[in-house]
């Protein structure tokens, strides 16, 4: 069964929380991403070094040393801080901070968890999941690896948690074995410039089909919206993560030993915690 997204969508009037409204992200080149890696990484050594120093140059009246072969474990014994003696007056108008948005979109729409596998290859993903029991399957030419970074999607009456494990297969598509269980399509057989889908696997259950076909086409109409963002997002983290392991391949992190320091609570410590 095909079904175009946009003749189904009227009755769900979706929104996609405030990811459908975010600021243009524009593509970044490769020697971008690698300046930025580059920044990261230094910047994260750098605050290592700093905490090592701090730790190594505490008070410390004693050491154990537990060689572990590739790195030490360092137990260092230190002086305990004293007590000022100054209590922090709680704030009850700070503490109790009143969020609207809680109660005007968390709690008046229902909470689902959503998981969903699939595949894509050639641009068409190959999705499963379940529902009430029921196992459920569809081909779409829309592409989910662009959809794998985006977890909260939302309609009038629901808000869905979606956690996808969507990856891309490579090389050809198997071959077509007519409308059997093995049957793939191909961008043919969807129509040009239509987001569509096919459903090939389901409970026969028109209403219990249509429940779990919810977020699906909740995703794919905030896939129709916002397609040229979401695929440049996903471009820029692969670039992104291209770049981290390329530095991190020609430039190892410093293999750091583990430095624990710790110090016994003296007793006015002690009176001024349980106060």
């Amino acid at each position: 069964m095909k079904t175009q997204i946009f003749l189904i969508l009227v009755s769900l009037s979706a929104t996609a929380l405030s990811a459908q409204k975010r600021s243009e992200i524009i593509p970044i080149k490769e020697a971008e991403a690698s300046a930025v890696v580059k920044a990261q990484e230094e910047a994260r050594e750098k605050a290592k070094d700093a905490r090592e120093n701090q730790l190594l140059n505490a008070r410390i009246t004693s050491t154990a040393v537990a060689d572990m072969g590739d790195k030490k474990i360092i137990l260092n014994r230190v002086r305990p801080r004293q007590s000022t003696g100054v209590k922090t007056a709680k704030n009850p108008q700070k503490d109790a901070v009143f969020d609207e948005a809680y109660f005007t979109d968390t709690v008046i729409k229902e909470q689902k968890c959503f998981t969903l596998s699939g595949t894509v290859r050639e641009g068409i993903s190959e999705l499963w999941w379940t529902h009430e029991g029921h196992s459920f399957k569809v081909f779409t030419n829309a592409n989910f690896l662009y959809l794998s970074g985006i977890g909260d999607f939302s309609d009038e009456e629901i808000h869905y948690s979606v956690f996808s494990i969507i990856t891309e297969s490579y090389g050809r598509s198997p071959a077509r074995a007519g409308a059997g269980a093995n049957w793939q399509p191909t961008q043919s057989d969807f129509t040009s410039g239509e987001l569509e889908y096919y459903v090939v696997e389901s409970s026969g259950i028109q209403k219990l089909d249509a429940d779990a076909l919810r977020p699906i086409i909740l995703m794919m109409k905030f896939y129709s919206e916002n397609s040229e963002q979401i695929k440049v997002s996903y471009e820029n983290a692969e670039k992104m993560s291209n770049a981290r392991a390329a530095y991190l391949k020609a430039n190892p992190p410093k293999k750091r030993d583990v430095i624990i320091n710790s110090a016994p609570i003296n007793k006015s410590i002690r009176k001024s915690i349980a106060e």
